[in-house]
């Protein structure tokens, strides 16, 4: 009963990292991504890359100016995709330049996909990643087709001025299944004039419906889900806040976060790059960021994504290729930490989130894209409520879902007979051999009780 009790009494919102996360009213200290998953240590040369297994995720960390290489095995009928993301420690400093370039080759030097990821801005040390692919296109002329063991190099850059210390990183590594033997290739959208996927129009922000709390977490783990609606939060200075979307095959997603004023302390303090929003695939791709200067007067910037294809990933824009699988959809909220100098407390957010166009059919896999986080079903989109678990968002729901993941279900329900059957001998016998249990409180306990 005592460790049900100290979970009662758990403060702030938990997140599954680890961190505890500052609920709406905020709190003084930032929510940090705290990376996760097996320990694995890149090797220095291609030669001794420690082997990577499909749909786990990794830690390790990289020096300044070092080169970590790392195996991945590959057949010739899955694609695959691998992230990287490096997590500085809170008060870093960084530079503009500084951040991570990540390359995936096969044996022989051929380059299969190569992508970089920076801050863009100086002493912002936000969670900064991208993912590189290998992709099956169907032509045995093209590079990286064969099966092989195919090797990841991830590189850190840094300014002179830069911290010299190291970096956390999180890795992971999917495989999206290859089509059904036989089955044609999904044709890649029509594309206008510009090269980018047809239906995508000037983005306008959702302006019409009642809004909801929610939380967004640190991490892509701890990612708030979050659907067609409107979504308030509060981020602090040196804060990255992440939220999810729903994406089905044929859809397209639209979100605007609208950074609201925020009392002003120095009106002199001017923060360029203040406030962020990123976009990133469901194999954490970085797609696109913006950002926009700070000072306490409201800032509102958008993502417009294309329409979700298979046929995508032909696409000669990145942006649109990356839009290439159904799934979560992932954005990622930044308030520098400069801006602790212009104002006070957290900055409100408005999230104005848009899924518009008809679900379609998705293509003949021979296998099961779940696992690489590909696809969409009815418990995603009930689920985007706004919190990381899909609940309630209640305290009893909270408290479900703690002693659930801390004790298990078995302890859960001892230690719930234990107070059941304790406040019961508080209360007068119905009989000599009869016991009146007291009824079950709202919100705990699975439906339809224990």
């Amino acid at each position: 009963m005592g460790v049900l009790l100290a979970l009662v009494a758990l403060p702030g919102r938990a997140a599954a990292d680890g961190t505890t996360a500052p609920g709406p009213s905020g709190s003084a200290a930032p929510a940090l991504w705290q990376p996760r998953g097996t320990p694995l240590a890149g090797a220095a040369t291609t030669a001794d890359a420690p082997a990577m297994r499909p749909a786990v995720t990794y830690q390790d960390s990289i020096k300044v100016g070092e080169s970590r290489f790392y195996g991945v095995t590959l057949d010739d009928r899955a694609s695959a995709a691998v992230s990287v993301f490096a997590v500085p420690p809170a008060g870093t400093r960084v530079s503009y330049g500084d951040g991570l370039e990540l390359t995936l080759q096969s044996p022989d030097g051929d380059q299969c996909d190569s992508a970089e990821a920076h801050f863009g801005d100086d002493g912002d040390p936000r969670p900064v990643g991208t993912a590189v692919s290998r992709l099956i296109t169907g032509d045995s002329s093209d590079a990286c087709q064969d099966a092989n063991e195919y090797t990841l190099e991830v590189h850190r850059t840094s300014a002179g001025t830069s911290d010299p210390g190291p970096w956390p990183l999180e890795l992971r590594y999917v495989a999206e299944p290859g089509l059904t033997e036989g089955a044609p290739a999904p044709s890649a959208p029509a594309t206008s004039a510009d090269g980018g996927a047809t239906g995508t129009a000037s983005p306008t922000p959702l302006l019409v419906g009642t809004p909801h709390q929610a939380a967004g977490g640190p991490s892509f783990e701890t990612a708030a889900a979050v659907r067609t609606g409107i979504w308030k939060d509060r981020v602090l200075p040196g804060e990255t806040r992440f939220y999810k979307v729903p994406v089905d095959w044929g859809q397209q997603a639209t979100v605007f976060a609208d950074f609201s004023n925020a009392q002003v302390v120095d009106a002199s303090a001017y923060v360029p790059g203040g406030v962020r929003l990123s976009a990133y695939s469901p194999v954490r791709e970085l797609i696109d960021g913006e950002d926009k200067s700070y000072q306490g007067a409201p800032a509102s910037l958008g993502e417009q994504l294309a329409p979700v294809a298979y046929g995508n990933r032909a696409a000669d824009d990145d942006d649109v290729a990356a839009a290439r699988y159904a799934g979560w959809y992932y954005f990622a909220v930044t308030v520098h930490p400069g801006v602790a100098q212009a104002v006070s407390g957290a900055v409100p957010v408005t999230l104005r989130v848009q899924v518009t166009g008809t679900a379609q059919p998705p293509p003949a896999y021979d296998g099961d894209p779940s696992a690489a986080g590909i696809g969409v079903d009815a418990h995603d989109l009930a689920s985007a409520d706004g919190t990381a678990d899909g609940g309630s968002g209640t305290d009893s729901g909270a408290l479900r879902f703690l002693a659930f993941a801390a004790l298990g279900a078995g302890t859960v329900l001892l230690l719930t007979l234990a107070v059941w059957f304790a406040l019961a001998r508080r209360r007068p016998a119905a009989s000599a051999d009869t016991v009146t249990a007291p009824p079950q409180q709202p919100g705990y306990g699975p439906p339809g009780g224990w």
